[in-house]
């Protein structure tokens, strides 16, 4: 052997073999010496062209399914095409058979237009009178609804303040009688209410009615109302709202 540096291993092989080559060294060489398994194919990947020879004859399939299938369809029509393109064949005249006519053995009936209705409308009774609705018995309302066209009319007569006193004094409801004193409190200026008003305010029976009597005579300067005033305090059946507002209706007069 002619070569130093073999010669030179084989004098120091000793000294060599304790020394360890480094990890990568390794690594990489058993990497070199692993054998590597080849990798299995499918046969679209060893055959690329086969894919798209697959695609064209399932392409190629339903193209010819939809024309068979367009010409099966279309079949009846061509057919009711053909006989309407024949000739249509000429029928002698001497063949002709003539329509008759149906002669109409029954006439309709004539429909008469309807006759329009005459409506009955029936005449709206006229209210009754003042009188007759104010004495009234069986319904308050209607009373107390003459009275408030009494106040709306703006007018009062001899006649009126009759009726309105009347129903002041007697009526069964108290709001008729308040009702009806209201109105007649509207014409003070009238001497005539003035002595209906003292007239009632000694013979009145019913509480409410007397006090509101009594608060409007604060409001008159009537000689009849000053005597009213005297006896319904001196009764001693007075109610006692009345008689303490009397009192005080007098000493505010200066008259006691």
């Amino acid at each position: 052997m002619n070569d130093p540096i073999k010669k030179y291993i084989k004098r120091n092989r000793d000294a060599f073999d304790h020394l360890e080559p480094p990890t990568e060294v390794l690594q990489r060489l058993k990497t070199q010496l692993t054998p590597v398994r080849p990798v299995k194919k499918n046969i679209f990947q060893r055959y690329p062209r086969t894919t798209w020879l697959i695609a064209a004859a399932l392409l190629a399939g339903v193209a010819c399914t939809y024309v068979l299938l367009n010409h099966r369809y279309d079949a009846p029509h061509l057919e009711k095409l053909d006989l309407a393109q024949r000739p249509i064949s000429k029928v002698p005249i001497t063949e002709i058979v003539p329509i008759e006519k149906p002669v109409a053995t029954q006439l309709a009936p004539k429909i008469e237009e309807p006759q329009e209705r005459t409506r009955h409308v029936k005449p709206q009774a006229e209210p009754k009178p003042l009188a007759t609705r104010l004495a009234d018995s069986t319904s308050a309302s209607i009373r107390l609804a003459a009275i408030l066209e009494i106040e709306q009319s703006g007018r009062m007569d001899d006649r009126l303040r009759l009726m309105l006193s009347k129903t002041m004094n007697h009526d069964n409801n108290t709001n008729v009688r308040l009702a009806a004193l209201d109105v007649l409190s509207r014409h003070l200026q009238d001497p005539q209410v003035a002595d209906l008003l003292a007239e009632s305010l000694t013979s009145q029976d019913d509480p409410l009615v007397q006090l509101g009597i009594v608060k409007i005579a604060a409001q008159l300067n009537h000689v009849g109302i000053e005597e009213a005033l005297f006896a319904v305090a001196r009764n001693p059946y007075t109610f006692t709202a009345v008689k303490d507002e009397a009192y005080a209706i007098l000493l505010h007069q200066e008259k006691l």
